[in-house]
């Protein structure tokens, strides 16, 4: 019996593992209303902050407004994208009924004013069934045109930032836990992406040391993000070293996405590197992110790439300035770097 359980265990993550990147290992943070933020076509993209907010949604109890969500899918199927939807699980009308105190976010104010935990779980409960009931592909209650369901979860976002959810640790765990088993239960075959990593700096490391183990159960994905400092501060493998050895300390073995990518330096090497260390999927901030902007020069050798070297089962080093990526046809490519 034991064997068994092992048996199916192995065979869930190697079907997760291998389904987790479709065909592309490659994807940006997009934003519809920048045409040059809206993705590439046959590539993950990662709406953000998105429209899979319950405020956005659900502007009043019950009434729920899909215009602006409709919109990302049906462009994303139209371009052949994987959509990484996030979930913000907040409600202005739905806060202010137990008097939350307001916060500030860096969307601005058409996102939310409220970042706490949800007053009612119920409230947040009927929201993300018809949420996932919309976008899950099953034939029933369905987006009109669907043809592209959404699997990939995306739940909260870098919740030890203050400027991102207005919350204790316990908050967090308990809307991450609740919001999958919910997800899980409406759309079986749901991918869970664990809310980003806002890097691997020592409070980063603190919160998840702490956190990981009460959720670990409860997601599919590992998430990390590597955004550089104002002092142009960045991590060579893009934290996804240090990144795998704390998920290794709290006994954490999933597959590892780097869902928001900005580097300081040649951002081909700082992939490689990424991939090396144990990343399946990186996402770029997208050309017109905050923060630090990437040279055209080295966008264009970034797209270039990609153009030649995505789809890839797996990679390894030769050298110390080269590797091989290996396809599923058996084929092989070497880039020197």
């Amino acid at each position: 019996m034991i064997k068994k359980i092992i048996l199916i265990n192995f065979l869930i993550f190697l079907s997760i593992s291998s389904s987790s990147f479709s065909d592309s290992r490659f994807g940006e943070l997009t934003e519809m209303r920048d045409e040059k933020m809206r993705g590439k076509d046959n590539q993950w993209v990662r709406p953000h902050p998105g429209p899979f907010i319950w405020n956005h949604i659900e502007k009043e109890k019950g009434k729920f407004f899909w215009d602006d969500a409709d919109k990302h899918v049906i462009y994303s199927q139209k371009h052949n994208q994987t959509i990484l939807a996030t979930i913000w699980p907040h409600a202005n009308w739905e806060q202010k009924s137990c008097k939350r105190k307001k916060s500030r976010s860096p969307f601005g104010k058409k996102f939310t004013k409220y970042l706490s935990k949800p007053c009612s779980m119920e409230d947040y409960k009927a929201f993300l069934l018809k949420l996932v009931d919309r976008y899950d592909g099953d034939g029933s209650n369905d987006m009109p045109g669907l043809n592209k369901p959404i699997k990939y979860w995306d739940v909260m976002n870098e919740p030890e930032f203050d400027m991102f959810f207005k919350g204790s640790k316990e908050d967090f765990i308990e809307i991450f836990n609740f919001s999958s088993k919910v997800i899980k239960e409406k759309q079986p075959d749901a991918v869970i992406i664990m809310a980003g990593a806002a890097g691997m700096f020592p409070e980063n490391k603190r919160y998840w040391k702490s956190v990981l183990p009460k959720i670990k159960d409860h997601f599919d994905i590992a998430n990390i993000h590597h955004i550089s400092g104002p002092d142009g501060q960045c991590d060579k493998e893009l934290w996804v070293d240090e990144f795998s050895d704390l998920l290794k300390s709290v006994n954490v073995n999933k597959p590892i996405w780097l869902t928001e990518a900005m580097t300081c330096g040649p951002p081909v090497k700082a992939w490689v590197n990424a991939f090396l260390n144990g990343a399946e999927l990186i996402i770029d901030v997208g050309v017109n992110a905050p923060g630090k902007k990437m040279s055209k020069k080295s966008r264009k050798k970034l797209n270039e790439f990609i153009l030649e070297y995505d789809g890839f089962t797996s990679i390894k080093s030769i050298s110390q300035k080269k590797v091989e990526f290996t396809y599923n046809d058996g084929s092989t490519k070497i880039l020197e770097f």
